[in-house]
């Protein structure tokens, strides 16, 4: 599995993805587009982390936002990540909401289930991402949401 990671930038509260990196207290995604070079040419201070060093593509995220993919896609080939909410629906059953917790677990009612039950019960192919924990906290408790 490549390990990836998602996390909601700290200036813009946009979602990024990719590499994961930490320094300290402080959390960055680094995209595909990550760049750290010297500049004598300061005229960007947008992208000045320092005296004479330029990041581009590297962004400072919080801490509490940061997921790991979970090697899994939802029913639209989305990539589900750790914090993500999944709308099930299947035979006719009644809708469930499921929170994954961390890679290896989801949580349906309060009740932890291992990942290999996601696998076995073909979760992902008949599972919908539909928000996540910090922006749509009410999907867990009954709130609405879009199709």
């Amino acid at each position: 599995m490549k390990y990836k990671f998602k996390g909601k930038r700290k200036d813009t509260g946009e979602w990024i993805k990719g590499s994961l990196f930490i320094h300290g207290e402080k959390f960055y995604i680094l995209t595909t587009e990550a760049n750290v070079y010297l500049s004598k040419d300061m005229d960007n201070p947008a992208y000045n982390y320092g005296e004479n060093i330029i990041m581009y593509g590297i962004y400072e995220v919080i801490p509490e936002t940061v997921g790991q993919w979970t090697g899994l896609l939802d029913e639209n080939g989305e990539e589900i990540y750790e914090g993500d909410i999944l709308r099930w629906k299947y035979a006719g059953m009644e809708e469930e909401f499921f929170f994954v917790e961390d890679i290896f677990s989801v949580y349906r009612e309060k009740v932890k289930y291992a990942k290999r039950h996601m696998d076995d019960w073909h979760l992902p192919s008949i599972a919908k991402v539909i928000g996540n924990k910090w922006d749509n906290p009410g999907l867990l408790k009954g709130g609405n949401h879009d199709d």
